[in-house]
């Protein structure tokens, strides 16, 4: 009896593991409109820019370019 048992919770852990992966819901894309992708609008705001689209947004912060002249470029302010 022991034999049979030590081969059946295997098979058994295998058959519910199996129905498990045929139960779950397939993964699927939301349907999207006929009339064609939606266009992206992007605006500048300070020094960064912040492009969306209907159920996207994209925010780029970068710092401004360094400025390697700090007394405005000019020679006879050193």
């Amino acid at each position: 009896m022991r034999n049979r048992l030590t081969y059946i919770a295997p098979l058994i852990g295998a058959a519910a593991a199996a129905a498990a992966i045929l139960a779950a819901p397939i993964a699927a894309a939301a349907p999207g409109s006929a009339a064609g992708p939606l266009q992206q609008t992007c605006a500048s705001s300070g020094s960064g820019s912040v492009c969306q689209s209907p159920g996207n947004v994209q925010i780029n912060d970068a710092p401004p370019p360094v400025q390697f002249y700090p007394y405005g470029g000019e020679a006879f302010l050193l």
